[in-house]
């Protein structure tokens, strides 16, 4: 059962995740809400309730723009990871706005 209280948007950017310090990769980011977002992520391990910095790396104007959210892992399945987001002050809230608003930008080198 579904227990969200914010709509999910689609989205597809690189996301860094770390953990007790260490980056421990990058993945995509499937969706986004004011609660969370949910990670393609196969063969990572976190715990459960893991308390996390995810970065969203976003372009503007061609120059990459970082945002920081702390997050904790609320749910893992065989294709992702589902992060929710805590701690909020004013900049995180302002960070997540950046980061729902953002459309990636058409790709600048087609191959």
């Amino acid at each position: 059962m579904e227990r969200r209280w914010a709509t999910r948007t689609p989205i597809h950017v690189d996301v860094g995740i770390f953990y007790k310090g260490g980056e421990v990769g990058v993945r995509k980011a499937r969706d986004i809400g004011l609660g969370g977002v949910f990670l393609e992520a196969t063969e990572l391990s976190l715990p459960l309730e893991a308390h996390v910095e995810l970065i969203f790396m976003l372009r503007s104007a061609g120059k990459p723009i970082k945002h920081k959210i702390r997050a904790k892992v609320v749910r893992a399945t065989d294709d992702g990871v589902g992060f929710m987001f805590r701690d909020f002050d004013a900049i995180t809230f302002r960070s997540l706005q950046e980061v729902l608003r953002y459309r990636e930008p058409p790709d600048e080198h087609p191959h």
